[in-house]
């Protein structure tokens, strides 16, 4: 099955058009001529085979409905586990049913959302809302994530509203709206996908007949984030901004105060890097990220069998970094961090930066044993793959 990436949900409008005249600014509307468009991402079949292999958690599987509150027990038992058959029951009273985070259970939809993350370097899941004929599952409302709806089969009709902020992760707004001078109205088929950015109040109604889509959402890190962190760091480092108040600093002269705060902006201004921020997001993305490995057993059985002849792939949607010590090298990413001997720094670029090679070209030291070493360790943790072709690069 071929990989489903950013380039496939954008097309035909590319990554910097997107990122020029879409991102965070105005929705953006693609229908496709194709209902199975997004066909090899996700089907109905794949949310029903959730339910009925695993009994899920509540909080991973829900009903909810915009005319009223739906409590828990009308469809999980006392242990919190989601009952499938009272849960349909409430989809036929015109409940929506949300499966979250079907990223952690789907390879293609993890492969997207681990594609999205690698263009726009902030944490990417996806939740499926599979709605009865008229669903609706909020009223009037917008979220502080941006959201790429994927219609899968159905149809929902969405009204977008004009932006009213700029949400941090933590103010959703799932309180009623009005209903009011749209910016724009959309019917999302099978096969279409909107983008929906942050502050942007809507409206998801389904159509005539019960509809699927799956969102895939990311909350951006922000110059909120960059700057809390910068500060911090800067604060923690400096004792200037470790003094006390003056003893009675409430009654004391406002300007005397106000002189000393100015001082010490100023000098928060003069020692705060941007770097120490941005390496602070950047070791968070690369933690939280995690591989997904269709077979682990097969990956694992390859990893042991790997020759000097062995192809290799690496991962098209790889984040990582390597820290250089003079006792060892640290290699983050897939949400692990490994150790490696600096011995193996020319062979482990080479691996990480070369699309397809055969183990007997990796730099270094020549030891056979330590380049198939290096390359079990990358294979194992998910940073590369075996190649399923045999011969020259592709």
């Amino acid at each position: 099955m071929p990989d489903f990436g950013l380039e496939e949900l954008l097309r035909p409008v590319g990554a910097r058009a997107f990122a020029l005249e879409h991102f965070e600014k105005k929705p953006l509307f693609l229908q496709r001529s194709s209902a199975s468009y997004h066909a090899s991402l996700f089907r109905l079949e794949d949310m029903d085979r959730l339910h009925l292999l695993s009994r899920p958690q509540y909080t991973q599987v829900f009903a909810i409905d915009s005319r009223r509150k739906i409590a828990t027990d009308e469809y999980a038992d006392a242990r919190g586990e989601v009952d499938a058959l009272r849960l349909f029951e409430l989809f036929e009273e015109g409940a929506t049913i949300v499966h979250r985070n079907v990223d952690a259970y789907c390879a293609s939809v993890a492969t997207l959302c681990r594609s999205m993350e690698k263009y726009f370097n902030s944490p990417f899941s996806a939740n499926a809302y599979w709605a009865p004929a008229g669903g609706r599952a909020f009223p009037v409302h917008y979220d502080a994530n941006n959201v790429f709806a994927l219609q899968i089969s159905g149809s929902k009709q969405w009204r977008v509203y004009p932006s009213q902020t700029l949400p941090l992760r933590d103010e959703h707004c799932y309180d009623a709206l009005a209903d009011e001078n749209p910016l724009a109205q959309y019917a999302l088929n099978a096969g279409d996908m909107l983008y929906v950015p942050r502050g942007f109040p809507h409206l998801v109604c389904a159509a005539d007949q019960p509809s699927l889509h799956i969102s895939l959402y990311s909350f951006p890190y922000t110059w909120v984030d960059v700057l809390q962190r910068s500060v911090a760091d800067a604060l923690r480092k400096d004792a200037a901004f470790r003094a006390s108040l003056p003893m009675g600093f409430l009654g004391a002269d406002r300007a005397d105060l106000e002189e000393a705060f100015s001082r010490l902006i100023n000098r928060l201004a003069e020692t705060a890097r941007l770097e120490l921020g941005l390496r602070s997001i950047w070791n968070e993305l690369l933690s939280s990220r995690s591989p997904w490995i269709e077979n682990p057993r097969e990956s694992v059985g390859q990893a042991h069998a790997l020759s000097q002849n062995s192809w290799i792939e690496v991962r098209k949607d790889l984040l990582y970094s390597i820290e250089t010590g003079p006792d060892a090298i640290r290699l983050m990413g897939q949400g692990v961090a490994v150790s490696f001997d600096p011995s193996v720094l020319s062979g482990l670029i080479f691996a990480l930066q070369t699309a397809r090679f055969q183990i007997q070209e990796l730099p270094g030291p020549p030891e056979a044993a330590g380049k198939l070493d290096l390359v079990r360790t990358l294979v194992l943790n998910g940073f590369c793959a075996v190649s399923r072709q045999d011969g020259g690069p592709a």
